[in-house]
């Protein structure tokens, strides 16, 4: 996580991340795109040692539509 302070305010945001996974997972709709394409199912961890784990999705190869597969008002959960 990167901070910066001015005066007497910290804002903290969130740090660099790079892919450490990805994989083709097929052609799939994309609500977002409203059109077939394929789609990648990719991980990303933060660069620096940091309280949180890879993050885990799927996007559209052309646009990096995340979870645009889902549908309107859908909910990917992820398991352990």
């Amino acid at each position: 996580m990167t901070c910066r302070t001015y005066g007497d305010v910290t804002i903290c945001g969130p740090s660099a991340t790079k892919e450490i996974h990805r994989e083709h997972v097929g052609v799939r709709w994309c609500f977002q795109c409203r059109q077939r394409v394929e789609f990648l199912y990719t991980v990303t961890a933060d660069v620096e040692p940091s309280y949180y784990g890879p993050n885990p999705s799927i996007k559209c190869e052309p646009r990096g539509h995340r979870d645009g597969d889902v549908g309107f008002g859908g909910a990917r959960e992820w398991s352990e």
